[in-house]
């Protein structure tokens, strides 16, 4: 009867065993999956119109002066510290941008005599573009044509003498 009855709890365990087991690693069964979210919603893009700015023309020209300024006097930084000649590139690059955008907000009369600083601009970008290694003296030369641009556009062109030129904004 003992036989029997330890024959028995030795089956039971054997089995126990065999269906914890399975055909799956112990890791793998006990571990739990991962729940899959359905979603019955559907998804609405509705495309907005958004204008072409929203800031009037005034903060706009502002801006723009202000990056101008700055991409000048970066220009005439890097020509005196002899920088690279890319940095010296990018520095005119920028400016003739800002200056171009600048000439989109001012009145036609105000933008032909900006117009003639960025013929400048572009004059020494052909000059700096021609000039790869640039030497001391054309360094010195660049940065006066530089400084000089930077004086005229910031006493003719300030923002605040610019107001009464400014194109009105769109409505």
């Amino acid at each position: 009867m003992r036989l029997l009855i330890r024959g028995m709890t030795v089956c039971l365990v054997l089995m126990f065993i065999l269906q914890a087991s399975g055909c799956e690693t112990l890791r793998k069964k006990f571990t739990r999956k991962r729940k899959t979210q359905t979603s019955n919603e559907v998804m609405v893009v509705s495309p907005r119109d958004y204008g072409a700015h929203p800031f009037p023309n005034s903060v706009m020209y502002k801006q723009y002066f202000a990056y101008w300024k700055s991409w000048n006097q970066e220009l005439v930084t890097a020509l005196n510290d002899r920088a690279s000649d890319k940095k010296v590139l990018e520095c005119v690059n920028q400016s003739l941008i800002n200056l171009e955008k600048m000439m989109t907000y001012l009145k036609d009369d105000q933008a032909a005599a900006l117009s003639v600083y960025a013929k400048q601009t572009q004059a020494l970008q052909k000059q700096i573009q021609s000039k790869p290694g640039l030497s001391t003296e054309d360094a010195r030369r660049f940065r006066y044509t530089a400084e000089r641009m930077l004086s005229c556009v910031n006493r003719e062109f300030d923002s605040t003498k610019m107001k009464a030129h400014l194109k009105p904004d769109p409505s």
